[in-house]
């Protein structure tokens, strides 16, 4: 596929964060074999001007991997600004997340179409929202969804979905409610079979990267992903494996979910924990995956959990 005035193999990374770190990291590491990649990254002016701090130490690490600053405001700039933005690269891999609030990945989404980007890689890192539909009481999930309709909509644009599951941190997180490493308790989400699949953002990088270059080149596809797959009881067997502890396990079914969520409507993680509850979209085998197919090895749960200190 060739459009004018795009020199070819010129990449766009959005974001540098928890996830846009490791796939920058990834995908320099993969110019090493495709000298003729390009990678930048696109920041906010503050981060790509920045003389002092945190900032300014990965400015100086970006040059050393030798990837360009583009500067540009995810939520402020207009889909017009942004496309102008995008029209000068060949593709563009989205690790934004969703802090830019509400509609953001839409926006994105129309500025890469608009813009005519060959390929895209959007922020759809989660879970598989085909599945899980609209109405699962996630806003931006169901934005993921609108996100998924507009890409299919059209055939300019190739994209590629990884599918990931949750970051493998987030599972134990105590706002998730699901591990509580203070009371030695494993909360199951609708029931104990139910499964997550888990993947950490440095697997996610690696694997985004071979993906990205991989032959034949995926198109128009999702690839599915994981660094684990477990229902709620494996989760409880390795947590007392973990603690060297017997666990209590606590069943929470979907009403009590429900009646949580609306009692605390402002509660993310009630929320989330709802959302969870499902037999389906949120978890896969691991078998079925691009990374086992390849003979890739990931971070298992168990692996997480043995190089942290704190759970």
């Amino acid at each position: 596929m060739k459009f004018e005035n795009k020199p070819e193999n010129s990449v766009l990374i959005l974001g540098a964060g928890e996830l846009g770190w490791p796939v920058l990291l990834a995908m320099s590491s993969k110019v090493q074999e495709h000298p003729a990649v390009k990678i930048s990254v696109l920041l906010r002016s503050n981060a790509a001007h920045a003389t002092s701090g945190r900032l300014r130490t990965r400015l100086d690490d970006l040059m050393t991997l030798g990837i360009a600053v583009v500067e540009g405001d995810l939520q402020e700039n207009s889909v017009d600004e942004l496309s102008a933005l995008f029209g000068a690269f060949s593709a563009v891999i989205n690790c934004s997340g969703f802090v830019g609030g509400p509609g953001t990945q839409i926006k994105i989404t129309q500025a890469v179409l608009k813009a005519g980007v060959p390929r895209y890689f959007p922020w759809q890192f989660g879970v598989d929202y085909d599945v899980v539909g609209s109405g699962s009481g996630q806003p931006v999930w169901d934005e993921q969804l609108q996100v998924r309709h507009l890409l299919r909509a059209q055939s300019t644009t190739e994209w590629v979905i990884v599918s990931t599951g949750i970051f493998t941190s987030y599972l134990f997180e105590p706002g998730f409610g699901v591990v509580d490493a203070q009371t030695k308790v494993v909360r199951a989400l609708g029931d104990w079979n139910y499964a997550v699949t888990l993947t950490t953002p440095e697997d996610i990088g690696q694997l985004t990267a071979d993906i990205f270059f991989h032959q034949p080149a995926f198109r128009n596809e999702i690839v599915y992903i994981a660094g684990d797959t477990l229902t709620y009881s494996e989760i409880a067997d390795l947590m007392q494996e973990h603690w060297g502890t017997s666990v209590k396990r606590t069943l929470l079914d979907r009403k009590k979910l429900h009646d949580d969520a609306e009692q605390e409507p402002g509660d993310v993680g009630a929320t989330y924990r709802l959302a969870f509850a499902r037999p389906d979209g949120v978890a896969w085998r691991k078998e079925d995956t691009f990374n086992y197919r390849q003979g890739m090895e990931t971070t298992t749960a168990r692996q997480w959990l043995a190089s942290q200190h704190k759970i």
